[in-house]
């Protein structure tokens, strides 16, 4: 009888009724949250479904009504605010077993513009560079698709608002190069090809060459590289420092994925770096021993987030399937990098580009589809959520790809250049503007 107190508690553990744990489910029915909402006023319509009835939804803490059709659904009517808004959702059943959630809408009203400056030529393919004036330069590209090469320069001038033809010429006309600027203001020029959609190794260009800005002569000249040469083209490319060194990473791209001496043209997936000096590059791997990534990329687009992070934007088509070559690069260390996989686009797409249009958020703009159609389509990013939104443009905008875009005064973006569906080179430039509240 020492054990009578345990058997008593056995049976009123017994009297207890047994309740199953399994949570409500809880769907958000309307709007379509994975699109950018064009209403500041929005009514979000939930359900929540379980085999025990459902007491009751709250959103951020305040309980919704009830609505139609019936007993499973909640709606509670919203303002939005400008960018990313977030609702945490809570569904409890009769017996008080919560199901907790979170989803995401985001707000961007928007104007297209085409009141802007044009180019004096069609390019596709160029490169584009803000100068520390606030000038921004387009360098090299092509006239139309599968063409050869051009040297030309033109200046977008932020005072006149107009583009010119600059005096200075590439040394080596090139396109699908990259144009980075160097923390003191001068921009280095890599990669690229002597014609569009090369085919051969030999179409690549292996040199380098560093802009200086006007007052100092020559503007355009040609820096060695030591080591294993550059073979990409429509790569992407970004300078860091690390240790008080600058230093160059390049990412994807067509170009040699063999070296030596049996050279093999096809899409790259190595990520080589180079220590940047005043008087050249030098190679600090090869492509066999740099790292990796999980896909080989090109077309792809290069953005900064924040300081020391990245986002590599774009998709691969590979025999009907679209691979997802969407990244996050993070530089935590000195020395060290970390790469993360992003969600894949709503829309897989290539040759688009990228700018950021509000604080946390990015878009993705044109670009090919896996039909080598052209979409006009925009996606957002967000940077902390890693969630994306699809966006059809307020207005009608230009279809192109293998264009240019960059972040012009405040929530204001630039596109510029691209081929259109012809495959010829546009000259007409367009802004998206983030319209005030």
């Amino acid at each position: 009888m020492r054990n009578w107190w345990l058997v008593g508690l056995i049976f009123l553990g017994c009297e207890r009724p047994f309740i199953e744990t399994s949570e409500p489910e809880l769907v958000v029915v309307e709007p379509d949250l994975t699109e950018v909402q064009t209403s500041r006023v929005i009514t979000l319509r939930v359900q929540s479904i379980h085999f025990r009835a459902v007491q009751g939804v709250l959103l951020n803490g305040i309980p919704m009504d009830p609505a139609p059709p019936g007993p499973a659904y909640w709606q509670a009517s919203i303002n939005l605010r400008l960018g990313l808004n977030t609702f945490f959702l809570e569904a409890t059943d009769q017996e008080g077993v919560s199901r907790r959630d979170t989803a995401y809408a985001a707000y961007l009203p928007h104007l297209i513009s085409r009141n802007a400056p044009a180019l004096p030529d069609g390019r596709g393919g160029h490169s584009l560079a803000r100068l520390r004036n606030g000038n921004l330069m387009v360098t090299g590209g092509t006239r139309r698709r599968g063409g050869p090469a051009q040297g030309e320069s033109f200046l977008l001038n932020r005072r006149s608002g107009t583009f010119s033809q600059m005096q200075d010429r590439l040394s080596t006309p090139r396109t699908g190069h990259t144009a980075t600027v160097l923390p003191d203001g001068q921009i280095l020029i890599v990669g690229g090809s002597r014609i569009d959609s090369p085919s051969r190794v030999s179409d690549l260009i292996e040199t380098v060459e560093l802009y200086t800005p006007a007052g100092r002569e020559p503007a355009f000249s040609e820096i060695p590289v030591q080591g294993q040469p550059i073979r990409r083209t429509n790569h992407v490319a970004i300078v860091r420092e690390a240790n008080g060194e600058w230093l160059l990473d390049l990412i994807g791209g067509y170009g040699d994925v063999r070296y030596g001496s049996n050279p093999s043209f096809g899409v790259r997936r190595d990520l080589r770096t180079f220590k940047v000096e005043l008087d050249g590059l030098t190679a600090l791997n090869t492509i066999n021993s740099a790292p990796f990534i999980d896909h080989p990329i090109a077309d792809h687009t290069v953005t900064e987030a924040a300081h020391d992070t990245y986002f590599i934007l774009g998709s691969q088509f590979d025999d009907g399937t679209a691979v997802n070559g969407n990244m996050r690069i993070t530089y935590p260390h000195s020395a060290g990098r970390t790469l993360s996989p992003l969600p894949g686009l709503l829309t897989p797409r290539t040759a688009h580009a990228t700018a950021p249009v509000l604080n946390g958020l990015f878009a993705a703009f044109g670009g090919r589809l896996e039909s080598s159609e052209i979409t006009t389509e925009i996606e957002l990013l967000h940077e902390q959520t890693d969630q994306f939104f699809s966006m059809k443009p307020s207005q009608a905008m230009v279809p192109r790809y293998h264009h240019t875009a960059i972040s012009v005064g405040i929530r204001s973006v630039i596109l510029i250049g691209g081929f259109n569906q012809n495959g010829t080179a546009i000259t007409a430039s367009e802004y998206f503007i983030v319209s005030r509240e």
